[in-house]
């Protein structure tokens, strides 16, 4: 009788960068337990911890040609959830300011209906650019924008030299000028 081998997370690597969906299942199978502990740990809402589990796996596959077979798996994963985990709450935060400045604009008498509705169709198509933004890009922008944090602060946070900082503020920028001038 043989047995079969159980592939180790290197192998696994290699085989869902030839596009293998066994791979993907296997490391679901092994990892996806961890992702949503791991994730409901931080947010403490069990569809949004879901929702980071989906999101996770779906970086996983989709980056999954920049993957370092050599490197842990289990560490790439939990950096994802990391990072997922800290955009659901910039994203919360940011709605939440976004509410409270539409709240104080809506209370003000003088500021006509008019204003009011177009500030808020304003602030959706930023938020609508800023999330078009890849991931790493966007993320960095919020930190520096929407949380003042500082060039040497995100370069910190993020383990990442300042010019790399600099040149993502710079490219968000850009982006977002191209984007409202279209």
């Amino acid at each position: 009788m043989q047995t079969a081998m159980i592939p180790d997370d290197a192998s696994l690597v290699h085989a869902l960068q030839q596009g293998s969906q066994e791979a993907f299942s296997e490391i679901y199978r092994r990892y996806s337990r961890m992702v949503f502990i791991q994730a409901f740990k931080k947010v403490g809402v069990r569809e949004v911890a879901e929702d980071i589990l989906q999101e996770v796996f779906s970086a996983l596959w989709t980056g999954k040609a920049t993957l370092q077979p050599d490197k842990s798996l289990k560490a790439y994963l939990l950096g994802i959830v990391r990072f997922k985990v800290i955009d659901y709450y910039r994203l919360t935060a940011l709605r939440l300011r976004h509410l409270d400045s539409l709240t104080h604009l809506m209370d003000q008498p003088e500021a006509p209906l008019q204003d009011a509705l177009y500030a808020k169709e304003q602030e959706k198509t930023l938020h609508t650019h800023i999330q078009s933004l890849s991931d790493s890009v966007r993320t960095i922008f919020l930190l520096s924008r929407y949380d003042g944090l500082s060039i040497d602060d995100i370069s910190q946070k993020l383990q990442l030299s300042n010019q790399t900082v600099r040149n993502q503020i710079s490219k968000a920028l850009k982006t977002l000028r191209l984007k409202w001038e279209e």
